[in-house]
């Protein structure tokens, strides 16, 4: 039962991790043609995305 609680510390450490770092690769690169304030809005959200999966991923790494 230990190693299931073990391997799923680590499968949700690793997911925050990519969805982190996959939103905050997509809040760089959101295209120009979509205009300023469109673009402004999506790297706003891509941003809290990012921060949130890596705050989640420093919380998950603490407990495990």
């Amino acid at each position: 039962m230990a190693m299931l609680g073990s391997a799923l510390v680590f499968g949700v450490t690793t997911l925050c991790l990519l969805a982190g770092l996959t939103c905050l690769f997509s809040a760089l690169l959101v295209p120009a043609e979509v205009g300023a304030e469109k673009q402004f809005e999506k790297r706003l959200e891509y941003g809290m995305f990012a921060a949130v999966g890596l705050v989640s991923f420093a919380v998950m790494l603490y407990i495990g």
